[in-house]
């Protein structure tokens, strides 16, 4: 789609919600910039390239509990129990025990490397003491290798322990340590810059004048790109004036990989943003089959990716959460940067079909199985309220109907 035909007051088909994500995605370029940060920083960060395990783990056969180690016997093997072997050695975690004969034990450990000549470890609560406690006795039939972890039971020399565009977890720095690795390489967190204007917003924490209201939409922007892990350059409110908007636009190009507005960008509101965008770059405007938020605009200033999300705060947040965010994950290095779904069934109906896919504020109910959605009973893009309310959204398909207990997706918020 061109300018002209994205930004003019010309109607033209609305898009789906399937082209305009496919669009995007399409046009999202992975931050080329790394770093090596340690460990204890790492968590959240974006894995840059695979890391390959340069030993196997464990290193050494091992008891998998606290028992004796035993040499067991061709003869005693699978026989009924009754036979008694005597206490040669006893290997804790970190040290090395003896040579281990046929008939003998060693008390071991958890952990600790299984000797030589053992075959079996045989848990301590299944062996008697005797003789002094120079001896156990087990009453059983022992098998082989029972308790025994073997060496690369985790991971073999050589494996990919973590790939490339994993979003890091603690059990995932926890599996890096374990083979050794001290520090990471990551991709560097993107710059997104944000700036708000219009004269009816107001901060909080100021009087209102008639017509204002509080900006929450800069509140909640700045709180979804933290959350999605961005380094954030904030101008804050500017002048609403066309030049202060081109400036602000020439600042933050050269310093950010994104750009992320608010409102004033639709087709026929007077604003500075459209202009001030199509001067120093290019505008698509798309009008997109989804409700709340059909307009969304998309482009770039000079090299530097644009995103100009609904005005309404409802449609803003959840416009940001279906293109925004997918968006900047693939920008991010992340290999999964799509939302994920689950399926749940309404307690709602649906009887008047709509032409626009709806994405629906509701509160999720555990208890049932498969989960259930109950709806908030106002769906407007100005309440707020609601995504406080909400645990996430349904999506519900265009032109459909329904009954209570339908099963549809489900995006968590």
């Amino acid at each position: 789609m061109n300018n002209q035909q994205g930004c003019n007051a010309i109607p033209h088909p609305l898009l789906s919600i399937d082209e305009a994500l496919e669009t995007l995605i399409g046009a999202a370029k992975v931050i080329n910039k790394t770093q090596l940060v340690a460990l204890d920083d790492a968590l959240d960060k974006v894995l840059a390239f695979d890391i390959c395990s340069d030993i196997a783990s464990p290193g050494f056969d091992n008891s998998s509990m606290d028992g004796y180690a035993i040499h067991l016997k061709e003869d005693q093997i699978a026989i009924p129990g009754g036979f008694s072997f005597e206490i040669t050695d006893r290997i804790s975690a970190g040290s090395t025990g003896k040579m281990l004969v046929e008939g003998c034990a060693a008390r071991i450990f958890t952990g600790a490397p299984i000797p030589r000549g053992a075959n079996t470890v045989v848990m301590q609560e299944e062996c008697e003491l005797i003789d002094g406690n120079s001896k156990i006795e087990i009453y059983r039939p022992i098998a082989l290798n029972e308790n025994i972890r073997p060496r690369g039971n985790d991971i073999q020399l050589g494996d990919v322990i973590l790939s490339k565009g994993r979003q890091l977890l603690p059990q995932d720095i926890a599996l890096a340590a374990s083979v050794g690795v001290r520090k990471i390489e990551v991709f560097k967190r993107i710059k997104v810059g944000v700036f708000f204007t219009g004269d009816e917003l107001v901060e909080p924490g100021n009087a209102l004048k008639k017509g204002q209201i509080f900006n929450s939409n800069r509140y909640a922007l700045v709180a979804m790109l933290n959350k999605l892990g961005c380094e954030i350059v904030n101008l804050g409110n500017i002048k609403d004036t066309f030049k202060a908007t081109c400036d602000a636009l020439e600042q933050l190009k050269s310093n950010c990989d994104l750009i992320v507005t608010t409102g004033g960008v639709s087709v026929g509101e007077e604003d500075h943003v459209k202009p001030a965008v199509e001067k120093l770059g290019k505008l698509d405007l798309w009008r997109i089959k989804v409700k709340p938020g059909k307009p969304l605009a998309f482009g770039s200033v000079a090299d530097t990716a644009f995103i100009g999300l609904p005005g309404n705060p409802v449609s803003a947040m959840v416009t940001f959460f279906l293109f925004a965010q997918p968006f900047i994950r693939k920008m991010q290095g992340l290999s999964v940067y799509q939302n994920q779904t689950t399926q749940v069934q309404c307690n709602f109906d649906w009887q008047r079909p709509r032409p626009r896919r709806e994405f629906v504020r509701v509160k999720l109910d555990c208890s049932t199985a498969p989960a259930s959605a109950s709806l908030y009973p106002k769906q407007g893009s100005d309440v707020l309220s609601s995504m406080v309310w909400a645990d996430g959204l349904i999506e519900v398909p265009e032109n459909s109907t329904f009954s209570q207990g339908k099963i549809l997706n489900y995006y968590s918020l």
